[in-house]
C-alpha cells in the first residue's frame, strides 16, 4: 500500500510537471503568433529547465520522508544537472 507522503510526493511531481510544460506551451504559442523571439525563446528555457525542477522536488520529498539513499541519489543527479548547466554557460 502506497503511503500518504509517497502520494503527496507523486502529486507535487504531476503538479511540477503539468505546470512546466503548460506554461512553456502557452509561452511558446505567444511566440509564434506575434513572431516575438523572446517568448519562444523563454518557453524552450522552461521546458529544459521542468525536468530540473522536478529531480529538485524529488530531492526534498524523498529527504522529508527520510528515504536517504534515494535523496542522495537524487542530489546525486542534480548535481550531476547543475554541472552539465555551468559547463553549457562558459561555452563561447
Amino acid at each position: 500500500m502506497v503511503s500518504p507522503e509517497t502520494r503527496a510526493l507523486e502529486r507535487a511531481i504531476e503538479v511540477v510537471l503539468t505546470a512546466g510544460i503548460a506554461v512553456s506551451m502557452a509561452l511558446l504559442l505567444w511566440g509564434v503568433v506575434s513572431h516575438g523571439e523572446q517568448p519562444m525563446r523563454w518557453g524552450i528555457v522552461l521546458l529544459m529547465f521542468t525536468p530540473v525542477v522536478r529531480v529538485v522536488v524529488v530531492a526534498v520529498g524523498l529527504l522529508y520522508e527520510r528515504d536517504w539513499l534515494f535523496a542522495g541519489i537524487s542530489l546525486f543527479v542534480l548535481g550531476i544537472l547543475a554541472s552539465g548547466m555551468v559547463v553549457a554557460a562558459r561555452l563561447p
